[in-house]
């Protein structure tokens, strides 16, 4: 059966066999970013992995970044930030939509409306403000076929609980960066 555009039995599948072998949920994910001058750069998913199965996406999808001219940009694509928001977004659009689909739910639309905010004193070395965004708002506006409001906002929670990038913006995440040069790799920074 076909909800949401997801396939339900398939979904159902997919989660009885990850509480039979937990090793199928793995998951490793690649990118390549390369610098285009400027503020730009050029980025595009390589290898993932999920469960035991490695392969790479059918067709090449690069996605352009740049800063506006308020931050020294070209505004030549969206900004890191806007990247971030997209991901957030993405995940919980995927969120809405199979989760409904597996709790019944038949839904008519689903819009996000999400706001970054931050400040540039910390990637500015300024002070001691942190580099980073200090607060991400997101409207959520879901609507659904002969569905009480209070079953949509059971959906709303469970969405936002179980997000894979909610989570990772949300709570510290190991980061390792290594400089790679002509004689070999150095030791990573870790944070």
């Amino acid at each position: 059966m076909i909800r949401n555009g997801v396939d339900v039995d398939k979904l159902g599948g997919m989660i009885e066999a990850v509480k039979r072998d937990p090793s199928l949920a793995a998951l490793k994910f690649t990118m390549h970013s390369e610098w285009k001058g400027g503020l730009r750069a050029q980025h595009a998913g390589g290898q993932y992995t999920v469960g035991t199965t490695t392969t790479k996406h059918q067709s090449s999808r690069p996605i352009v970044t740049d800063e506006p001219p308020e931050v020294l940009g070209t505004d030549a694509g969206v900004s890191p930030l806007e990247m971030t928001l997209a991901a957030l977004a993405s995940c919980l659009m995927v969120g809405y939509s199979a989760n409904a689909a597996a709790m019944g739910i038949d839904l008519e639309e689903v819009t996000l409306d999400l706001v970054g905010e931050g400040n540039l004193q910390g990637f500015m070395n300024i002070g001691t403000t942190r580099p980073g965004l200090s607060k991400i708002t997101v409207n959520a506006n879901v609507r659904a076929k002969n569905t009480p409001q209070q079953k949509i906002q059971e959906l709303h929670d469970y969405v936002n609980q179980h997000s894979p990038i909610w989570d990772t913006i949300a709570n510290p995440v190991r980061v390792e960066s290594r400089l790679m040069t002509k004689s070999g790799t150095q030791q990573p920074r870790v944070s």
